[in-house]
Formats: C-alpha cells, structure tokens, sequence
C-alpha cells in the first residue's frame, strides 16, 4: 500500500497532506526513527572527518536526504517526517546537556519543521530533487550561522579534536 501511494506521490498524482492522518502516525514514527538513524551513522562519519565544515556542507545532505527520501519510500507524509527527525534531535539535546539543551532543542524542532515545510511546497511543485536541493541549502545556510553566532567557527575549523 505505501509503495503504491509512493507511485503515485512520484507521479504527481496525489498531493502531501498538510495535516497528519491516524493512518499515517505508523509511517511517520518509521520514517523518522529511520532517518534519525541514517543520519546519526553519516554524521558519526562527517564530523570526526571534516569538523564544521561537514557541519555546514554534508550533514545538512545527509539529514535533508535521510529525511525525506525514508519519508517518500515509506509513503509518509515529508512535513511530520521532518517534524518527528525534529523532536528526535531535541530529545538528544537533552540528553546531552540536560536543562542547558531546551532552547537547542525547541529550535532544532522548529529548524527541522520549517526545512520540512519548505520541501513539501518545492516537492509539490517542481519534483523531488529541486525540494531537496532547497532543503539542502536552506539547512547549510542555518548551520553556517549557528556555527559563526556560537563561536564554533574560531574554536574547530577543521577536524572535530
């Protein structure tokens, strides 16, 4: 069944619902644990490698890509797969910082929703790889400030030490 939906989703012949269904809560909470999962193994390779500037160029790729891809094969809606990969990296912030990681974990649900939001409206226009590739920029340009505004910048151009 959601392989067929995903026919159809590639074809243009069904839209992403804005809103989430019953039916789709199964799919939702698969596509983004796997995402999540995806993304956890290639960051655990981009950052020991590249240091914030694989921060900045490949895990907003690698993100962008698990989310959205796992979303599409799996048949569930793209906005609340990003969503729920969202509230998967909140609760990693708090648990690694504990009351210090709220704010970083309230935002990165609202980052994640919001480059969700933005490769629903570009996939439901112009096709997969241009929502992608919007969402892919959209998240590099957001890490790129995070990493500057922190401070990070100075501290770890390179590799992650």
């Amino acid at each position: 069944m959601a392989f067929a939906y995903c026919q159809r989703l590639m074809a243009r012949e069904v839209s992403m619902p804005d809103f989430i269904l019953s039916r789709d809560i199964p799919f939702v909470l698969v596509a983004s644990f796997l995402a999540a999962g995806t993304a956890w193994v290639m960051n655990g390779q981009i950052l020991p490698a590249m240091g914030n500037r694989g921060i900045i160029c490949l895990t907003p790729l690698a993100e962008e890509a698990a989310k959205t891809l796992w979303a599409v094969l799996l048949g569930a809606p793209i906005l609340w797969t990003h969503a729920g990969f969202g509230v998967a990296e909140a609760l990693v912030e708090l648990r690694r910082r504990g009351a210090r990681g709220v704010m970083a974990g309230w935002t990165a649900l609202a980052a994640h929703s919001l480059f969700g939001f933005i490769t629903v409206r570009l996939y439901s226009e112009r096709g997969l790889f241009p929502a992608l590739l919007l969402a892919y920029l959209t998240h590099a340009a957001w890490n790129l400030a995070v990493i500057y505004y922190s401070g990070r910048a100075r501290t770890r151009l390179t590799g992650h030490k």
